[in-house]
C-alpha cells in the first residue's frame, strides 16, 4: 500500500518544453517554461495487483540560472548536463513495495517496504521535424539503485518518446518503454517462499530478474489560452517472464497494468 507520505508527494512527468508555433505560423521556436499542476490518478495497488486505488498525483519543472529540477515519474530529476540534443543528468524516484496491500491473500506474504531509487539517466533528441514542422523524437536511459536498501543491484529503463505541438499552449506526447531490474528485486518482491506459501496458500514460487515489464504512455495536454491547462495521462504496461508468472501476478493479480491521470496545471 502507498503510505500517505508517499502519496502526498507522488509526481508524474506531465509535460516538458512546448514547442511554441510563431504568429505567422511558418517558424518554430522551443518555448521553455516553469510549472506546476496537481490531480487525481488510479494505478495499481501494487506492482501486478488487479486492485486498483486512487491518489493525488502532481508535477512541476523550475528552471533556475541553466539548471532544471522537475518531477520525474513519482520522484524528482535534475538536469545538469545539456549540449545540443542531449540532455544527463541524476534523479530519485519513488518504487512501491509490498505491505498493506488490499488483496487479502497477499497479505499474508511478508511485508515489503517502499524503495528510493537513485540514478543517472541521459535523453537524446534523435530526429525532429518528422510527421509536422513541430515534433521531436527522443530516445532515454536510466539505470539506479535502491538508496534504502530494500533490495540489492541495478534497475534500468529504455525509452523512446515521441511529442509533438498542437498548438502554442497544447501538446501530444507519447512514449514506449522497457524496464529491467536485478535478481534480488524480483525475489524480494514477487518470490513466494516455504513460509510465505505456507501462511497464503500460494505455492512456492523463486523469481529471478531481468525485463520487468514493457509499456506505452500517451499524454495530451490543453492549454486554455492563459497560463493554465488541463493533462491526461493513460499508461499501460504489461509485466513478462519472472514477474508476470509469480503467484502474486498470476494467481491474485494481473499482468496488464493500468494507470490514468488527469491534473490541472499552471505555468509562471
Amino acid at each position: 500500500m502507498i503510505r500517505s507520505a508517499a502519496i502526498a508527494c507522488t509526481c508524474i512527468a506531465l509535460g516538458a518544453p512546448a514547442l511554441a508555433q510563431a504568429p505567422d505560423g511558418a517558424v518554430a521556436q522551443e518555448r521553455s517554461f516553469n510549472f506546476i499542476s496537481f490531480g487525481a490518478a488510479i494505478l495499481p495497488d501494487y506492482s501486478g495487483s488487479d486492485e486498483y486505488r486512487v491518489i493525488p498525483f502532481g508535477a512541476f519543472r523550475y528552471e533556475f540560472d541553466g539548471w532544471t529540477l522537475r518531477s520525474d515519474g513519482p520522484g524528482l530529476a535534475a538536469d545538469l548536463f545539456e549540449n545540443g540534443p542531449v540532455t544527463a543528468g541524476v534523479y530519485a524516484r519513488w518504487s512501491g513495495g509490498r505491505d498493506e496491500v488490499e488483496d487479502a491473500v497477499v497479505a499474508l506474504l511478508p511485508d515489503v517496504g517502499n524503495s528510493i531509487i537513485t540514478g543517472g539517466f541521459v535523453d537524446v533528441e534523435v530526429a525532429s521535424d518528422i510527421l509536422t514542422e513541430f515534433d521531436t523524437l527522443t530516445l532515454g536511459a536510466r539505470a539506479g539503485i535502491d538508496a534504502l536498501g530494500e533490495f540489492e543491484g541495478l534497475t534500468w529503463s529504455a525509452s523512446a518518446s515521441y511529442l509533438t505541438a498542437l498548438s502554442r499552449t497544447s501538446f501530444f506526447g507519447l512514449t514506449a518503454s522497457v524496464s529491467g531490474y536485478s535478481d534480488d528485486y524480483a525475489d524480494t518482491l514477487f518470490s513466494v517462499d516455504a513460509a510465505g506459501a505456507a501462511a497464503s496458500g500460494l505455492p512456492v514460487y523463486a523469481a529471478e530478474g531481468g525485463v520487468k515489464d514493457v509499456g506505452v504512455t500517451a499524454l495530451l495536454t490543453v492549454g486554455t489560452g492563459g497560463p493554465w491547462s488541463v493533462t491526461g495521462v493513460l499508461g499501460y504496461s504489461r509485466l513478462v517472464g519472472d514477474f508476470a508468472d509469480s503467484p502474486i501476478v498470476a494467481v491474485r493479480g494481473d499482468e496488464n497494468q493500468a494507470f490514468l491521470g488527469l491534473a490541472l496545471g499552471r505555468t509562471f
